[in-house]
């Protein structure tokens, strides 16, 4: 009772739910990146994720256990060593592992280079000079973080005539970027960082464009 019948597809580190084998068109994504635990519990798998939890139940011990092992591999990038499985099963994981760790090497250089339009040369105290001098071309914008560690986000927006200001940090990681908020959120390019902030203020927030 509670469960939805549904076909599954990981791809890295998006878990897809669909209506069925021929569909293309996901039901629902989940971010593995936000995986907290994988558990076996009481006949069926239990995901952890920051802020969501799902429990998905599989045809057999078996096929849970695989599934299990999947995704603790290619959230955690390495595999579990608590996984009962067959040697022919153990082959398998360890031949998605290398195919993913490729994927990613393959993936991030490029990516992570590229710098969004929003992102400016600029200290902290100029980015809230530029926006307010700027209002009307985008009021979120990029730049060195503090002690040219990583990046800053800088954002205004007016609140009853009262100009709001902040600043987030954004950490370099070998996969890409975190964003310092209250749940992490993890990105693989500078303008995904961009567009976590335009999704999270329902488009309130818009990046600066160089004039």
């Amino acid at each position: 009772q509670g469960y939805r019948r549904v076909w599954a597809g990981l791809q890295g580190l998006k878990l897809a739910f669909y209506r069925g084998p021929q569909e293309h068109e996901p039901l629902e994504l989940l971010d593995l990146g936000e995986l907290v635990t994988a558990q076996a519990e009481g006949g069926a798998l239990v995901l952890r994720l920051r802020g969501q939890e799902v429990t998905m139940k599989t045809e057999s011990w078996e096929a849970q256990e695989m599934w299990r092992g999947f995704i603790l591999t290619m959230a955690k990038m390495k595999m579990p060593r608590d996984l009962a499985l067959l040697p022919g099963h153990n082959f398998q994981l360890l031949q998605a592992l290398r195919e993913e760790r490729e994927r990613r090497d393959r993936a991030v250089s490029p990516v992570t280079s590229v710098v969004p339009s929003c992102f400016f040369q600029v200290t902290r105290a100029e980015a809230e000079r530029l926006l307010e001098q700027s209002a009307g071309r985008g009021n979120l914008l990029l730049r060195p973080g503090g002690h040219g560690r990583g990046v800053s986000v800088t954002t205004r927006q007016e609140r009853g005539g009262t100009a709001l200001l902040r600043h987030y940090r954004v950490r370099r990681e070998a996969q890409g970027y975190v964003i310092d908020v209250e749940t992490p959120h993890r990105c693989s390019s500078l303008a995904e960082v961009a567009q976590f902030f335009v999704r999270s203020s329902e488009g309130s927030l818009q990046p600066l464009e160089p004039e």
